[in-house]
């Protein structure tokens, strides 16, 4: 039985990071169920037996992004533990992050897209909300182990500002995306630190 279960996790898996893959080269109007099969090379079907219908599909897309998203935050939280207010540190580990996820920005393309989707579809709403209050809840952590005042707020306005910054930088140069992804950080975050004062 577990063997069962890890086996369709796995191919659950599969066919979520594959949906990312085709959300990032061809958008939601390219996520089918057939194109699914198709990057993750399996029968056709496949997907449909995992995710029945294509809101079934967005939703579980919709928590896998938030789930790796999430988890990539959390250990930059983590790396950053113990460290105060190094703004500097907490700087350039967000920076390395946005680099890292720029450079394969199927993720990122795909969150996006899902964020705008949850606007517009009452039922993935929820899930993208959820997603959302995730990722704020691990930033205002970060932030009242550091003792920053109004950290809740803050939390909402760093995870507001870098996805602004992260989809921005997708639109500059691939030769250019770094150094902009790093001085709009430095920007972002010490314009919050310079509101300690």
């Amino acid at each position: 039985m577990t063997t069962t279960t890890s086996s369709a996790q796995q191919r659950q898996q599969l066919l979520l990071d594959c949906a990312i893959a085709v959300v990032g080269q061809h958008g939601l109007r390219g996520l089918t169920h057939r194109a699914v099969d198709r990057a993750a090379d399996v029968p056709e079907g496949t997907c449909s037996v995992y995710f029945r219908t294509r809101l079934a599909l967005l939703t579980a897309l919709t928590d896998h992004v938030a789930a790796v998203v999430t988890g990539d935050v959390q250990a930059v939280a983590e790396s950053l533990a113990g460290k105060g207010e190094d703004t500097q540190a907490a700087i350039e580990a967000t920076t390395e992050l946005l680099v890292r996820w720029i450079r394969s920005p199927d993720l990122i393309v795909t969150m996006t897209e899902l964020q705008l989707e949850g606007v517009r579809t009452s039922s993935l709403r929820e899930s993208s909300l959820r997603g959302r209050r995730q990722l704020t809840a691990i930033v205002q952590q970060a932030l009242e182990e550091s003792d920053k005042p109004h950290a809740e707020r803050r939390a909402q306005t760093v995870v507001a500002s870098l996805e602004g910054v992260i989809v921005s930088a997708l639109a500059e140069p691939a030769s250019q995306r770094r150094e902009y992804v790093r001085t709009t950080v430095e920007m972002v975050m010490n314009s919050l630190a310079a509101q300690d004062d």
